[in-house]
């Protein structure tokens, strides 16, 4: 979710409201101050001696006091580290998962030092990717050797390893998840020993491991596909809900990348569409952009807040003024975003021919039950691929990302809507919030067993398994 790609200013919505001394009263601080505590010491002191700090994800619903930490220089302490474990062991990137695949209160492992491009080669327009390489950082890497990746999120935070083992995905009718772009991969299992894999060697491990959960063993490194480097163009436009939804599919068609963001409690959708553009035809001065939709939307709840029954007039007030934007950049700048804003996510990926069906039931569904969301409702166009447990195995997809405020109470809206996805033969993203267990999931995957299989191959001791993957995988 990428506020700055909706063009709605805090100023703009205030003044179109007509509620700035209000709003004023519902976000001011409150002046106070109190005399600081000493701060205890946080974390726990383990059997080594060594204080061991807790862990919470990006937005602080998953949290875990690990007993231990990891953070190997090199593949080779890596190696060694998972050779004289005596306790299992599970792997974190940058925390931005908000199901439980990370909480343990074993040994947590750090690919930070794992990172960078390597083995670049301009012709076939590959690289080697280490695990611990942010997508930020690898944009920027890749850029240098004139090459930029082929699709990409709209968060780029995100480390490759993490992105790789829950089937990340930016959007595009052609376009598939981060996975795809890759050839070959390089696992270390629970013995301490380096399996590779591709499309032609050990291809169940390839297969598996393109959506892997961190179950399999340890992802170190991966070869990817890459483009030529190039520049996008970025238009938003606000459009009503209807036409949306009407217009889905044949803006999906029109440009390389389409995704909308649907206004709840609104009759407005946003559309953006992203296409390669040549650099002579960026003008020299850009359009300035509107700036801090967050603290719009941060407002616009807080405001809500204590107008509940003007919720539905204050949206469509706001909505309607949104003018439409064009931005330019390197591809990297474009598709990537800094994300200063916390929330909580449920995705899930529904058959691409039925997404905007689906979508408007779920818009309906919050008018119906008049559930307190303003934050918007990303939907997204992805391709089929083939990882035996992606969202998108064996069919195009289209994503439906529901969010709320990190402050704001999730589980009535999500449990709301839920049954929405599963009626339209959803499939969850593994890393976002769902409830299902291992009958459910079993029933939506046909490669299920394939990959539990390749799980036991890797990992027969179950080592790199922690509570959540024990329930999600029944194992």
């Amino acid at each position: 979710m990428n506020f700055d790609r909706i063009p709605l200013s805090r100023r703009q919505l205030l003044k179109s409201a007509g509620l700035g001394m209000l709003a004023g009263t519902a976000v001011g601080s409150s002046g106070c101050s109190s005399q600081p505590k000493p701060a205890a010491p946080v974390g726990i002191v383990n059997k080594n001696g060594k204080r061991v700090l807790p862990w919470s994800n990006w937005s602080g619903n998953q949290s875990c006091q690990p007993s231990d930490r990891w953070v190997p220089r090199n593949e080779d302490q890596l190696l060694d580290a998972i050779r004289n474990a005596s306790q299992n062991i599970r792997s974190v990137g940058s925390g931005h998962s908000f199901s439980g695949l990370v909480p343990t209160d074993q040994t947590l492992l750090s690919l930070a030092r794992l990172r960078g491009i390597e083995n670049v080669d301009p012709q076939a327009m590959e690289a080697d990717v280490w695990a611990g390489t942010r997508l930020s950082q690898l944009g920027k890497k890749l850029w240098e050797h004139d090459m930029s990746m082929i699709n990409l999120s709209d968060i780029d935070t995100q480390a490759f390893g993490g992105a790789v083992a829950t089937s990340t995905h930016g959007t595009g009718k052609n376009l598939g998840s981060i996975s795809t772009h890759m050839t070959q991969m390089r696992f270390a299992n629970a013995a301490g020993d380096i399996v590779e894999c591709s499309e032609s060697n050990n291809s169940d491990l390839f297969y598996a491991g393109g959506n892997n959960l961190g179950a399999l063993g340890i992802l170190t490194k991966a070869r990817i596909k890459t483009d030529k480097a190039y520049h996008l163009k970025e238009h938003s436009w606000m459009m009503s809900e209807e036409e949306g939804l009407a217009r889905a599919a044949e803006l999906r068609d029109q440009h390389r990348h389409y995704e909308m963001f649907a206004l709840p409690h609104s009759d407005y959708m946003l559309g953006v569409a992203i296409d390669k553009v040549d650099p002579a035809d960026i003008p020299a001065e850009e359009p300035a952009n509107s700036g801090d939709a967050y603290e719009a939307f941060r407002t616009l709840s807080n405001v809500i807040d204590y107008l509940p029954f003007m919720r539905s007039w204050l949206v469509n007030f706001g909505a309607s003024g949104v003018e439409p934007e064009t931005r330019y950049g390197k591809s990297w700048e474009i598709f990537g975003n800094l994300r200063d804003i916390l929330f909580n996510e449920m995705e899930y990926t529904v058959p691409a021919e039925v997404g905007p069906e689906c979508l408007r039931e779920v818009l309906a569904t919050i008018k119906e039950k008049n559930i307190p969301v303003v934050f918007p409702i990303e939907a997204r166009y992805v391709k089929g691929d083939d990882f035996w447990l992606s969202p998108f195995y064996k069919r195009d997809g289209f994503s439906i990302s529901c969010h709320n405020f990190h402050d704001k109470d999730y589980k009535k809206y999500f449990a709301a809507i839920e049954p929405i996805f599963w009626k339209y033969d959803g499939r969850p993203h593994w890393g976002k919030i769902h409830t299902l267990g291992a009958k459910e999931l079993a029933a939506r995957y046909e490669r299920f067993d394939d990959f539990l299989k390749v799980r036991q191959e890797m990992d027969p001791e179950g080592r790199f398994l922690n509570d959540h993957l024990k329930h999600t995988l029944g194992v």
